[in-house]
């Protein structure tokens, strides 16, 4: 009995020792990367960016501070009516009072390219199938397909249908269409239909630094493309998303009562 003991411990001794040698026979071998798996060779757009790229996206040469024609935005007849009936809050003909802002008044989405005017703080997540922006305000995301066209025929939504491509090691692409035509193209009130096409150029320059220029090409608008930018935003140090910031339609009326009619509006003679 003893002997036997003996030799079944030898026998579980000796299986200790030779699993390593029998488990590294029979594992199966790592598998191969996925072909979605991109090299890394691009761009990294990783940082705490912000704020804004601007406030009116106009032409090359025009002027932001005016309306047409010295913004020299190529506005169709309608669309220069449309935007000069506008009430926005920032740009040439900015007021707080009785503003028209879709935002402003019923929360609508901001979509793009206006999410870029802004004044928060927004980041990339990059994968290798899409790269999604996080912005910082009201909470909102946009997904940048890597590895598929636009559909033939998309769905119109607010942030319309993003596909992009890496162009050399500094710069993304994105390609949108799709729109619904319900926002604002930029802070200053000029509209944008379901026709738009937006291509931004988001160049990398460096550790602190992101260039950023818009393709504009909406002919349900405009008569013309036109290119805005380049503008650049700093890597902010600060955390990002750290205050929340969300539009909520009664917390729009009560800063309107409390705030700005006040401010707006004469006080009653005594």
């Amino acid at each position: 009995m003893r002997n036997r003991r003996i030799a079944s411990t030898i026998l579980w001794m000796a299986a200790l020792a030779v699993s390593p040698v029998l488990q590294a026979q029979t594992a199966a071998p790592p598998s191969a990367p996925s072909e979605n798996v991109k090299p890394k060779d691009h761009v990294d757009l990783s940082g705490n960016w912000g704020y804004s790229i601007g406030i009116n996206f106009v032409p090359q040469g025009g002027d932001a501070k005016l309306g047409p024609p010295a913004d020299k935005v190529p506005y169709q007849p309608w669309a220069k009516d449309k935007f000069l009936s506008e009430r926005p809050m920032t740009g040439p003909r900015a007021t707080f009072e009785n503003t028209t802002d879709p935002h402003m008044v019923y929360c609508d989405p901001l979509g793009a390219p206006r999410i870029w005017t802004w004044p928060s703080k927004f980041r990339f997540m990059q994968t290798p199938d899409a790269v999604y922006i996080l912005y910082e305000y009201d909470m909102n995301w946009r997904v940048i397909w890597l590895n598929r066209g636009h559909p033939a025929d998309p769905d119109p939504n607010w942030w319309g249908d993003s596909v992009g491509k890496y162009e050399g090691s500094d710069t993304l692409v994105v390609d949108t269409i799709g729109f619904n035509g319900k926002t604002w193209l930029d802070m200053a009130g000029r509209p944008q239909t379901d026709k738009a096409h937006l291509i931004e150029r988001i160049r990398r320059v460096d550790a602190d630094t992101l260039e950023f220029t818009l393709t504009i090409d909406d002919p349900g608008a405009y008569t013309a493309t036109w290119t805005y930018g380049p503008k650049t935003v700093k890597n902010l140090k600060e955390g990002f998303a750290r205050s929340q910031w969300i539009c909520e339609i009664r917390e729009n009326q009560y800063f309107d009562d409390a705030v700005e009619k006040p401010t707006v509006q004469p006080s009653p003679s005594k």
